[in-house]
């Protein structure tokens, strides 16, 4: 006699229908997981990514702050350098009227009128006079500075014949020379004008 276990065949029969459901299940969890795992790295990339450029941004800020603060402060040294630079050119000019003064024991009118067209920036080293013949040397930390001197002197009714002479570059600037004719009395002749010994005066170096 053969007997048949029909009972155990049918739950067989459930294990094996089931197994493919559990099977898609799990497929389908770990693909949930993966893209949920993406989304997150993803999101952490973004974050990231956002604090990298808003940091770059306030960077960029304080280095355009920074330049700000640089340019307004160059502004500052630069001004202060050029009163220091007047300063001491006036500085000069007083030195070298009191030096004359001093050493000059004639035309007293003649070193006024001159201080009177020193413009900044230059300096006189020597002056000799003879007569209403004047020359000059002197120092200079631009051309400019001597050109400006140059058409002082011409523009001034006191001096005629202005001639520039040579000018030579040097360390501290440019040096000059230049000879002229001192009218006392402007719109007198030369031989009406008075009479005046000759003179020799080299300023203290500057």
């Amino acid at each position: 006699m053969i007997k048949i276990n029909l009972l155990a065949q049918a739950q067989q029969g459930k294990v094996k229908a089931a197994a493919p459901r559990a099977e898609g299940t799990g497929a389908f969890g770990q693909n949930a997981l993966m893209a949920a795992v993406a989304i997150l790295a993803a999101l952490a990339i973004g974050w990231q990514w956002y604090s990298l450029e808003t940091e770059h941004r306030e960077l960029v800020r304080q280095i355009a702050d920074a330049e700000k603060e640089k340019e307004r402060l160059q502004a500052i040294i630069k001004k202060g350098q050029e009163y220091k630079a007047k300063k001491e050119l006036l500085q000069r000019k007083i030195t070298l009227i009191t030096q004359l003064k001093r050493n000059q024991s004639g035309p007293v009118h003649l070193l006024d009128e001159v201080s009177k067209q020193l413009p900044d920036f230059l300096w006189l080293e020597a002056m000799n006079e003879s007569g209403f013949n004047v020359s000059i040397t002197g120092k200079a930390t631009t051309y400019n500075a001597v050109s400006n001197f140059y058409n002082n002197l011409t523009g001034s009714r006191y001096f005629q014949n202005v001639v520039l002479g040579p000018i030579s570059s040097v360390p501290v600037g440019v040096t000059f020379s230049l000879s002229c004719q001192f009218l006392p009395q402007p719109g007198v002749q030369g031989s009406d004008q008075p009479g005046q010994e000759g003179a020799a005066v080299k300023p203290a170096s500057q």
